[in-house]
């Protein structure tokens, strides 16, 4: 269901008409109530288009406004959190044959990575007014920096995992299988 056809956005658009009515004949005080129905739409329409999702599907592989777990897929190379919150769990990963390429990315929003230790992998870290932390490694505000798994070797192949937050948090895990 989209949200433009849902109960929740309805029902907002009845508050605000019913709120300006009541401000206009009790307070007489004018409510911009198309031109704030107008901005809030283009806002809604903006996040659609930055976090890439579609108008009538749901991605397992990004949360917007909601908490998604979200498991390995040998499919999925972007796992996106936009004002959401959620669980990357790469545990499960097979020991890459080639470099693998997954990108983890946070707006607004707190995200925690799963790794399994036992699998080569490389995590460049970096965050605009944000954080990123690693086991015995963090970049805050503004930076880089990059963790490495214990079976992390530079001339192996490895999972290569590009994790950005942008006013927002990563919690890198990493367990021993």
């Amino acid at each position: 269901m989209s949200f433009l056809s849902s109960a929740t956005f309805w029902g907002i658009i009845i508050i605000l008409l019913g709120v300006s009515i009541i401000l206009k004949e009790v307070f007489h005080i004018q409510f911009p109530f198309f031109r704030v129905i107008i901005g809030l739409l283009l806002i809604y329409w903006g996040i659609k288009v930055i976090s890439g999702s579609t108008w009538k599907s749901r991605s397992s592989s990004s949360a917007v406004f909601s908490e998604q777990e979200m498991k390995y897929s040998s499919d999925e190379k972007e796992y996106g959190f936009v004002f959401g919150t959620g669980t990357v769990d790469l545990f499960k990963a097979e020991v890459p044959v080639q470099n693998k390429k997954i990108e983890v990315g946070v707006v607004f929003g707190n995200a925690t990575l799963i790794l399994n230790d036992s699998i080569p992998a490389i995590v460049e870290m970096s965050t605009v007014f944000g954080a990123v932390n690693a086991p015995g490694r963090s970049v805050a505000m503004i930076g880089n920096s990059n963790y490495t798994t214990a079976a992390y070797k530079s001339d192996q192949p490895a999972y290569r995992i590009e994790a950005g937050a942008v006013f927002g948090k990563i919690d890198i895990i990493s367990k021993k299988w």
